[in-house]
């Protein structure tokens, strides 16, 4: 019973320890936890402001311990290579990165573009919620994707 209370003391002393903002933790990415399984785009915005995707599960990432990168965005699948340090840095090979060439709607091509273009921009890459979650960004924050663990 006395280390139940020891264990509360210490719970409320790291709740105690928060610096006011509710988020889960978020820790710098390195290439086992950004290749750790298939990702699902939650969340795409360029230049601060969201870009609605229509059917976001249709707009993945997912990558190998040898840093080949590859999804779908949307419509078409991409594949490149990467390298993730340990800091979070992410380096893309651009000159790697392909796209297949199927046509679509206006609106859904111009959502893949998008995607693209803000998926070719990031530089640094988080785990958050335990590993729940995968945020790609460049440095200053314009370009942010956030997906969410696929559940197969």
């Amino acid at each position: 019973m006395v280390w139940l209370a020891g264990l509360g003391i210490v719970i409320a002393g790291c709740v105690g320890m928060d610096s006011g903002d509710s988020a889960p933790a978020q820790t710098p990415g390195s290439l086992p936890s950004v290749c750790n399984g298939k990702w699902e785009l939650r969340r795409l915005r360029l230049n601060g402001e969201v870009v609605p995707v229509d059917e976001p599960q249709s707009f993945t990432f997912l990558c190998n311990s040898d840093g080949e990168a590859m999804g779908k965005s949307g419509i078409n699948t991409y594949r490149g290579a990467m390298q993730v340090t340990d800091s979070g840095q992410i380096l893309w090979d651009t000159g790697s990165f392909a796209s297949t060439k199927k046509a679509g709607p206006p609106q859904l091509m111009d959502q893949e573009n998008q995607y693209l273009r803000a998926l070719s921009g990031t530089r640094q890459a988080f785990v958050k919620g335990g590993g729940g979650r995968l945020i790609l960004r460049d440095v200053s924050g314009d370009i942010y994707i956030e997906y969410i663990k696929a559940e197969h």
